[in-house]
């Protein structure tokens, strides 16, 4: 089995889950204010997080349709580039911070992604 054809689509989803992850980040922040029942209306409303929900949607569908080709053991640890993904968004589209300590983790995920890639 050749895990090169599906690479694309690996990537795509990872795009796909760090997309949502920072929907729904900027949504979260977007009504932070707000308290108790108002916050969680306003929040179901948020053009935000109603992206970051139509993006996991998208997501899960790639997600199926690699596992339907790859065995569950295999593909679930390559999803390791969702969190690389995730902190390098986090990083240039939320200006958040990143500890040398967590880009070293990001370097030890994304050499694990390259050994099980191999195999």
């Amino acid at each position: 089995m050749s895990l090169i054809k599906w690479a694309p689509l690996f990537i795509l989803g990872a795009a796909m889950e760090s997309t949502t992850q920072l929907c729904l980040k900027k949504g979260a922040l977007a009504h932070q204010e707000t308290g108790g029942l108002a916050y969680y209306l306003k929040l179901i409303r948020n053009k935000w997080v109603i992206t970051g929900i139509l993006s996991y949607v998208v997501e899960m569908v790639i997600w199926i349709v690699l596992l339907s080709y790859i065995p569950l053991s295999i593909a679930f640890p390559l999803t390791g580039l969702q969190k690389i993904f995730i902190i390098l968004f986090s990083v240039f589209i939320l200006k958040e911070r990143v500890s040398r300590i967590e880009w070293l983790g990001v370097g030890v995920t994304a050499l694990g992604i390259a050994v099980i890639g191999q195999s």
